[in-house]
């Protein structure tokens, strides 16, 4: 018994061609995220710590000038009061 091949429906019968495109690639890379609707917002960046003296990075000064990106850290609190 020969075995007739799976016939595919064209672009038209498909309802287009981003409809036939979505057919045809869903078995390989599977359905779209659907995003993070449920789950909270990140934080903004500007609240994180500084890796260097732990201080929040709104404090720091970014310099972008240079070649190098530098940045500054501010005074502790120790070194500005002392006399």
């Amino acid at each position: 018994m020969a075995r007739s091949k799976k016939k595919r429906p064209s672009i038209r019968e498909s309802g287009g061609f981003t409809n036939w495109l979505n057919n045809s690639l869903r078995p390989y890379i599977g359905p779209p995220p659907l995003g993070p609707y449920n789950e909270e917002p990140l934080p903004p960046a500007s609240g994180s710590a500084c890796p260097l003296c732990g201080r929040p990075m709104s404090e720091h000064v970014v310099d972008r000038s240079g070649e190098r990106t530098q940045l500054y850290c501010p005074p502790r609190e120790d070194e500005s009061t002392s006399t």
